[in-house]
């Protein structure tokens, strides 16, 4: 006598459907971060494309105020515009210098700077307190 239809296993089981749907879950998520870390990417290369055209204009625009500073700051402009606002200025004369020192007096193992020098204090290692 035949067997019942009813009690006939199927080819698959529930375990196999369900490692199948666990695989194709796994393999879309991979998908799914891998295309989101390319967009990720590429909109991060966009940005370092823009700030770096950024960078570039700002270095022009440094460029060109340092040029304008340097004008500014000559002497003969200085003078020119002296003249042209008829400002009536001189230059001083040598009692009117004061003449500032770096250094107090009683220093003693460093020397005074020359005017118009320019110089940093170094560092010295502190002593050890008893």
């Amino acid at each position: 006598m035949p067997r019942n239809r009813k009690k006939h296993d199927s080819p698959l089981s529930v375990g196999s459907w369900i490692r199948a749907v666990l695989l194709c879950l796994f393999l879309g998520g991979t998908a799914m971060g891998y295309v989101w870390q390319k967009s990720q990417i590429h909109q991060i290369g966009t940005e370092v494309r823009k700030k770096e055209v950024r960078l570039e204009l700002l270095k022009g625009d440094n460029e060109r105020w340092q040029q304008v500073r340097a004008e500014m700051r000559s002497t003969q402009n200085l003078y020119d515009r002296v003249r042209k606002l008829g400002l009536g200025l001189t230059m001083p004369q040598p009692e009117q210098v004061l003449r500032l020192s770096d250094l107090p007096l009683d220093a003693k193992e460093l020397k005074q700077s020359k005017p118009g020098e320019y110089r940093t204090v170094a560092n010295k290692p502190r002593r050890k307190r008893p």
